[in-house]
C-alpha cells in the first residue's frame, strides 16, 4: 500500500513538473513561437513591398520619358501668353502690365486691346497687342520697361512715346521728380494650341 506521505510527495512532484512545463512553455516556447509568427508576417510585408518596388522600377523608363516630354512642352510655351482665346491672352497681358506699372509707382491711365494677328514666320503663333497710356517717373519708366521685357511671358515694346507732363506749381513750392506721360504699344505671343 501507499503511504500518505508518498502520495502527497508524488502529487507535489507531478504538480511541480506541471509547473515547470507551464513555465518553460511561457518563457521559452511562446516567445519563440511569437517570434516565428512575427518573422513570417515581416517576410510577407517585405515581399509585398518588394513587389511594389519592382512595379515602380518597371515604370521608371516610362515616367522618365513622360517627365522629359513635360519639360519640353513647358520650355516650348514658357515665354508665351496662356489662354483659350486671344481675348483671354490679352487680358493676361493687361494684368501683367497693370502689375508692373503699379509696382513701379506709376498711374495706369488706359489700356486698349488691339486686334490679334497671325505671325507670318510662324503660322501657329498669334501676336496679341495692347496700347497703354500711363503717368510715371523717369526711374519708374526704366523699371517698367525692364520688367516687361525681361520677365515672363515675353513682352515686346513696339512703340514708345514719352512726353513731359506739365504741372503747375506755386512759387516757392519744391519741385518734385518730373512725371512723364508715356504711351506705348506692346505685344505678346500666343500659341495656336492655347488660342
Amino acid at each position: 500500500m501507499l503511504q500518505p506521505a508518498s502520495l502527497l510527495s508524488r502529487t507535489l512532484a507531478v504538480a511541480l513538473l506541471a509547473l515547470v512545463l507551464v513555465v518553460c512553455y511561457r518563457l521559452v516556447i511562446t516567445p519563440v513561437w511569437n517570434a516565428y509568427r512575427d518573422t513570417g508576417e515581416g517576410i510577407e510585408r517585405a515581399e509585398t513591398l518588394l513587389q511594389r518596388q519592382r512595379a515602380l522600377a518597371a515604370q521608371r523608363p516610362l515616367l522618365i520619358a513622360r517627365l522629359q516630354e513635360e519639360k519640353e512642352q513647358a520650355a516650348a510655351i514658357a515665354g508665351y501668353l496662356q489662354g483659350p482665346s486671344d481675348a483671354l491672352a490679352a487680358a493676361q497681358l493687361q494684368d501683367r502690365v497693370k502689375e508692373v506699372v503699379e509696382g513701379a509707382g506709376g498711374d495706369l491711365r488706359s489700356t486698349r486691346i488691339l486686334p490679334a494677328e497671325v505671325v507670318e514666320s510662324s503660322p501657329d503663333t498669334r501676336r496679341t497687342a495692347l496700347r497703354v497710356q500711363m503717368i510715371v517717373s523717369i526711374d519708374g519708366l526704366a523699371e517698367i520697361l525692364y520688367e516687361l521685357e525681361a520677365g515672363q511671358p515675353y513682352v515686346l515694346i513696339d512703340e514708345l512715346s514719352v512726353r513731359n507732363q506739365r504741372e503747375r506749381r506755386r512759387r516757392g513750392e519744391r519741385e518734385d521728380e518730373p512725371m512723364l506721360d508715356v504711351s506705348l504699344e506692346l505685344s505678346g505671343f500666343v500659341r495656336a494650341e492655347s488660342a
